[in-house]
């Protein structure tokens, strides 16, 4: 071999890899760099999570918000197109019924870290809406009814009797022309398998209260002529839906015997011939928080189902720790310019007490103000050291407010 040939072969056996402590000395490099990186990125990922969280609570407040403006928007639909020509029903009577939890001055609606919450942390709003499916009914007094009660409405017994015109897709002042077969087509329109609520409502809207039906409907005649009867839940003393009557009433429509609502007794029917009065079926929306796990309230749609559907339910968000709905009220001296957080003192001069007896009256409601707040879910790693400025708890805090004006809350506005 010569010399030029043991130089190249030498060089080639250098060149063909690396020593073992170039391999040492790279993979401590790696590993360090490694290290870094994976420490760094376990620093930033609560920080990427958090937002993530922050990003939902938002979506799902900002959804369930606008759901309800939708559904406020409407509130009161179909009334006026049910009722029109009944000659004196200007407003309409009722759009929103707005049950407010008051939390006690001094005191606090949730407990302990993370917080639990109670009910004064939340209210009630049911939109009220009548079903475009089933028309408008008038309550009669009829010669050969002998039961006690009204002539009309029995509260004993818990029955209301409705005429037709002898249309099975209208309802009018007469029962002549009523047959067995457009009686009986007619009160198939409500249902109690669904607990159907009514309205019953004075031509000149001056009065109204509810009922829900607890029997299916029936066809009877009465002194030759046929009716329809409907058979509705027990109420308190004297027909009015009372505090202890709420199962009559679960949209807290009357329970509070509120200016302008009157009991069921001797009150929506006049004289011996069929009265202007109106018995609706409504389908109402109401929105509600689930305390059944008190550590994540959900808030809750309810949508009552219109002829021959059921009650639906859907959860809207979760984690809710606060959902509070205003009004601005509306009387002869005008509307409010602030919002009404306690129906239970309603005045052209709230917040402060009711002296106009408008307590619950809610014909007033002209502009609904809803406000709600959500938390991401609250964390028990030892290292989430964030805590939020609202209530101390190891989350982060969100909340929405919209104002709406719902369209068909009077026509006389």
């Amino acid at each position: 071999m010569s010399k030029l040939q043991s130089e190249f072969h030498a060089r080639s056996s250098r060149e063909a890899g690396f020593t073992l402590i170039e391999l040492l000395v790279a993979a401590v490099i790696f590993t360090i760099i490694s290290a870094s990186a994976f420490s760094l990125m376990a620093q930033h990922q609560p920080i990427f999570n958090q937002q993530q969280n922050l990003a939902e609570v938002n979506i799902a407040l900002r959804n369930a918000v606008a759901q309800m403006q939708l559904d406020l928007a409407n509130a009161g639909q179909n009334y006026l197109t049910q009722v029109a020509g009944s000659g004196g029903v200007d407003n309409f009577p009722l759009g929103v019924t707005i049950t407010n939890n008051v939390v006690a001055s001094g005191s606090d609606c949730r407990t302990g870290t993370p917080a639990t919450y109670t009910s004064t942390c939340f209210d009630q709003m049911s939109i009220i809406s009548v079903d475009s499916a089933t028309p408008a009914a008038n309550p009669v007094s009829s010669t050969g009814y002998t039961g006690s009660g009204s002539s009309c409405i029995d509260t004993t017994t818990g029955t209301a009797y409705l005429t037709l015109n002898g249309s099975t897709t209208g309802y009018g002042s007469g029962a002549a022309g009523q047959t067995a077969a457009t009686a009986a087509a007619a009160h198939y329109l409500y249902s109690s398998t669904f607990q159907d609520q009514l309205l019953f409502v004075k031509d000149n809207n001056s009065q109204l209260t509810t009922a829900k039906l607890a029997a299916a409907p029936t066809t009877i005649a009465i002194g030759g002529y046929y009716y329809v009867k409907l058979t509705f839940g027990a109420t308190g003393a004297g027909g009015l839906n009372t505090a202890g009557w709420t199962g009559n009433d679960p949209y807290n429509i009357a329970t509070n015997t509120p200016s302008g609502s009157l009991s069921l007794t001797n009150s929506f029917c006049t004289g011996s011939a069929p009265s202007p009065d109106y018995v609706l079926r409504i389908v109402p929306i109401t929105y509600m928080v689930n305390l059944s796990n008190t550590s994540n309230p959900a808030l809750l749609r309810i949508v009552a189902g219109l002829s021959g559907q059921t009650t639906a339910t859907e959860t809207l968000a979760t984690q809710i720790i606060g959902f509070k709905v205003g009004a601005s009220l509306a009387d002869s001296s005008g509307d409010t310019t602030t919002y009404c957080f306690n129906s239970a003192t309603w005045d052209p001069g709230c917040p402060t007490a009711s002296t106009s007896g408008d307590a619950y009256n809610y014909p007033m409601v002209r502009t609904v103000m809803v406000s709600l707040i959500g938390r991401t879910n609250p964390s028990a790693d030892p290292t989430y050291v964030f805590r939020n400025s609202f209530d101390g708890g190891p989350y982060q805090i969100q909340g929405v407010t919209v104002i709406v004006n719902p369209r068909n809350m009077s026509s006389n506005d």
